[in-house]
């Protein structure tokens, strides 16, 4: 395009330069006309030649092949259009092709995305499902390795026998029991029977351990007790969360333990014993006496009721008491300096629990893997 007003404009130039010459020419006659008549046909002849020169046919050729050359521009202009129009539709077409491929590009990457989650599930389900053929095997090995006579190694094992009774081995191995039971929220008995060995069979073979509790709303974040009278238990929470459990002995029948909602109003270092109305009262520190080493007050309004450690030692995990809560010596003082004064203390049966809000299921294989 350029080019095309390049030559225009010497086109131009060069009809204006004749133009321009003629004009200087014809001046140049009529003052020698004017000064020099006598050299009138002579400057004639030169002005006329002058003209030839300039309206000679060269002049006319070269016009014409400068309109001839522009012609030509102008065409290869147009062709450089219609070219230029051709490759814009090309590049249309291009990018339309390449949105095109973006899309099945995205749509495969997708596709991809969802067989990689799917081969992930399968790869969970079939880890889910070896993990329970192998713990079919376990289950099965153990039911034959673990006996009446070598039970108590299992629980050795797993931490729960403490050998606080030096000359009753016995009392020892039962009160293993009773922690094993109770941590497992089973209704605890204090014997080694079927249910007890089903119990430590599965946690042997689980691959976590969690406890099954669920609180819907809990009285306090801070740390409170629940007492469920039907499996003879006591649960220490702190908001949800299960800090100890252990085993108790309740009333006998079980109404004497009272159910209610209470709060602690009491905390007695090696209490004495007023006798309960029916016997003489025994100072603290006495083997006589049926408060054991700690007293943990709750605001019973019917009487003086509590959480209290025992002489009665064989009495834990039994409907026994006559309305307290009995727990070995050294599990009450373990509990002792943990629960403040005003804790929230809930006692009631199993089905009293639930409607309150609060679940204790006995312990299931967990799979590790989530």
């Amino acid at each position: 395009m350029i080019h095309k007003y390049l030559c225009i404009g010497f086109l131009s130039a060069s009809l204006l330069i004749q133009s321009s010459i003629a004009y200087s020419v014809e001046s140049s006659i009529y003052q020698e006309n004017q000064l020099l008549n006598s050299m009138e046909i002579a400057v004639q002849a030169d002005a006329n030649e002058q003209l030839k020169i300039y309206d000679s046919p060269l002049s006319q050729v070269e016009l014409i092949l400068l309109k001839e050359q522009l012609r030509k521009e102008q065409e290869q202009l147009i062709k450089e259009q219609e070219q230029l129009k051709i490759e814009q539709e090309q590049l249309k077409k291009d990018q339309e092709q390449l949105i095109l491929h973006q899309k099945e590009l995205e749509a495969a990457q997708n596709e991809l995305k969802k067989a990689q989650e799917k081969l992930k599930n399968d790869q969970k389900e079939f880890k889910k499902e070896q993990e329970k053929i192998d713990i079919q095997n376990k289950q099965n090995k153990l039911k034959t390795e673990i006996t009446s006579k070598n039970y108590i190694d299992y629980l050795k094992k797993l931490g729960y026998y403490k050998n606080v009774y030096k000359n009753d081995e016995a009392l020892n191995i039962r009160n293993t029991i009773l922690l094993f039971q109770s941590n497992h929220n089973m209704t605890v008995t204090g014997t080694w029977d079927e249910a007890t060995k089903q119990m430590l069979i599965k946690r042997l073979v689980s691959p976590t351990f969690t406890y099954l509790d669920t609180i819907k709303s809990a009285p306090t974040k801070g740390k409170w007790i629940v007492v469920n009278k039907t499996k003879k238990t006591l649960t220490l929470y702190e908001g949800t969360k299960v800090l100890k459990k252990y085993a108790v002995a309740v009333g006998n029948p079980a109404s004497l333990t009272k159910s209610g909602k209470f709060i602690v109003n009491m905390k007695i270092e090696n209490p004495d014993w007023g006798g309960g109305g029916f016997a003489k009262p025994v100072k603290s520190g006495l083997p006589e006496n049926p408060l054991g080493s700690r007293w943990i007050g709750i605001n019973r309004t019917d009487g003086s009721y509590g959480i209290h450690g025992t002489n009665s030692f064989y009495s834990i995990g039994k409907y026994i008491s006559h309305g307290c809560i009995r727990m070995q010596n050294y599990c009450v003082e373990e509990l002792f300096p943990l629960v403040p004064l005003k804790a929230d203390v809930w006692v009631g049966t199993q089905d009293e629990l639930i409607k309150w809000g609060v679940t204790q299921n006995p312990f299931e294989i967990q799979s590790s893997i989530k």
